[in-house]
């Protein structure tokens, strides 16, 4: 039997390509962005006259169309320039180094047969892409999405090499857009990279509900046509991602599933109740399945340190995780396991992203382990107490019964 023989897929035929509700599409139009848009074209408009443009920074929360603007804005550029301007895009996500970066700009903008991918020192790579570039003789565009990530790996190393690039070498003319979700990006940069960062800042505010229905009307009458959908559906999806913090990806995608959902069930239409299981689709709590099937010593291990966090707002050693363990250990009645086994334990919550460990010297006293919770404290020890094998603990929201300056 074909497993995939049940989806016969009748219920009505798409109008279009469900492709216009994916991450990967690049729309044409972007209601309620019209004063970013022009913004941008404004800064960049020199880049016409054959002068240098200001560098960006656009801000803005996750969902909110940077990074599908900035592609759009510089590709209508780049259709007004024609063959003099190039543009690179990086995720600063992929490439955080001052290495990885030249390397992947010089391979994008130059080709690939010009810079190994290793193998050469970074100042041999620096030379090389400015030399390149002085031949290109083109305008160059550098995205660099997700641009904190670089400013947190690296300080401001990266982005000042990049801007020694555009900024200081006859016959490269070039200009950065930085994107980022970090109000607070420009203050973290050190004075070197301000100095040369001559920036024009762009905000991206979050979507309400009556923008994120108006985004997302035209794509679904693109993929079912004017029938096949209730209107409320749409409306559900908007008003879902505007409560997350006016995210359009978010609704976006919440309709996508919606639409893919009907299909499978033969559906006349798309209503909201297929909006409902679609979000509890997109919404399963990898947190909570993942603590679900932990074993039971590891349920005790990382409580323990929740609880040393909530009385000690500071990271907590392994030995106070160990005296909060042991006891909860005989509130449940399972016998404690070594302080061996515990530390490997801790691993694995590292391992899971649960928690995170630093070594710290305590000079002659050798070292400890630094232990914190990633985030979602309460969250965390809601999924463990609802464990029916711990029902002995009893309350342990006041974790000031446990004292970690007294051993228990």
């Amino acid at each position: 039997m074909n497993p995939f023989d049940k989806y016969q897929f009748e219920s009505f035929s798409l109008k279009g390509d469900l492709t216009v509700l994916s991450a990967t599409h690049e729309p044409e139009e972007f209601p309620h962005r019209e004063e970013q848009i022009a913004r941008m074209a404004d800064a960049m408009s020199s880049l016409l006259l054959g002068m240098k443009s200001s560098h960006l920074i656009l801000y803005g929360k996750t969902g909110t169309g940077k990074t599908s603007v900035t592609k759009f804005v510089t590709s209508k550029l780049s259709e007004k320039i024609g063959g003099n301007l190039t543009v690179c895009y990086i995720n600063c996500q992929n490439y955080d180094s001052p290495y990885s970066i030249l390397v992947f700009i010089a391979r994008t903008l130059l080709g690939p047969d010009i810079v190994p991918q290793s193998g050469w020192t970074l100042d041999r790579i620096y030379e090389e892409l400015v030399s390149g570039l002085k031949n290109l003789k083109k305008e160059i565009i550098i995205i660099l999405d997700e641009v904190d990530k670089l400013v947190e790996k690296n300080g401001g190393d990266s982005l000042y090499l990049l801007l020694k690039v555009t900024d200081e070498n006859p016959g490269v003319s070039g200009s950065i857009i930085g994107i980022t979700n970090d109000t607070a990006f420009y203050e973290k940069l050190d004075p070197r990279v301000k100095s040369r960062l001559n920036k024009e800042s762009i905000v991206f505010p979050p979507y309400n509900s009556e923008q994120l229905r108006d985004i997302l009307l035209p794509r679904v009458r693109r993929v079912l046509g004017d029938e096949n959908y209730d209107e409320t559906a749409v409306n559900l999806c908007a008003a879902i991602g505007a409560q997350e913090h006016g995210d359009a990806r978010k609704a976006i995608d919440l309709m996508r599933v919606a639409i893919e959902l009907a299909l499978r069930d033969s559906a006349k239409r798309v209503t909201r109740e297929y909006v409902y299981k679609a979000r509890d689709n997109l919404e399963i709590d990898i947190m909570r399945e993942t603590i679900k099937t932990l074993p039971v010593h590891s349920k005790l291990v990382l409580l323990s340190v929740i609880l040393c966090g909530e009385a000690r707002p500071n990271s907590a050693t392994t030995g106070e995780v160990s005296s909060i363990y042991n006891h909860l250990c005989e509130r449940v009645g399972i016998a404690p396991l070594t302080q061996r086994r515990i530390s490997d334990f801790l691993t694995d919550l590292e391992d899971y992203g649960l928690i995170s460990t630093t070594l710290k010297s305590l000079g002659r006293y050798g070292r400890t382990r630094l232990i914190r919770i990633t985030g979602r404290e309460n969250d965390m020890k809601r999924y463990i107490l609802d464990d029916p094998d711990f029902s002995n603990i009893g309350d342990v929201k006041q974790s000031r019964q446990f004292k970690l300056d007294e051993r228990i």
